[in-house]
């Protein structure tokens, strides 16, 4: 049944792409967790870590996701891409200073565990969304 042009609802594609999103985000999040539990076998500085690892990952993300795919109904392309762009500078800028925090705040610190676990997040994402839209959705 088509719908006329007054009927459309507005965001409902960004709305269920930005639902994806976050749901990975908490699979990631729960893989993060499983991950740190088990290192607690290993040593309390390594799970510590694998956590860290797992939180300056996602951290930056959720912020890039959550401002690049709320949808505004005056925003035009342009100001949408606009948006994408500033994002992702204060994404990378949120990554900085938190990978600086992480290192000079934090003693004693695992790196093989708290990059591993970078690593870990940043695959499982790329993985989580092949597998949830059948296709590869770029973050």
């Amino acid at each position: 049944m088509a719908m006329g042009k007054g009927n459309r609802k507005h965001g409902v594609h960004s709305q269920r792409t930005r639902n994806r999103i976050f749901k990975i985000f908490l699979i990631q999040a729960g893989i993060c967790v499983a991950l740190s539990v088990a290192l607690l076998a290993h040593s309390l500085v390594t799970a510590w870590s694998a956590l860290l690892g797992g939180g300056l990952y996602l951290l930056p993300n959720l912020y890039f996701a959550h401002r690049a795919l709320t949808f505004r109904e005056e925003q035009s392309a342009k100001m949408a891409l606009a948006e994408m762009y500033m994002s992702q500078i204060w994404k990378m800028s949120i990554s900085i200073l938190a990978f600086a925090a992480v290192f000079i705040l934090i003693q004693p610190l695992n790196p093989f565990s708290l990059f591993g676990t970078f690593i870990l997040m940043q695959i499982s994402g790329w993985i989580a969304q092949m597998n949830m839209n059948k296709r590869f959705l770029k973050l």
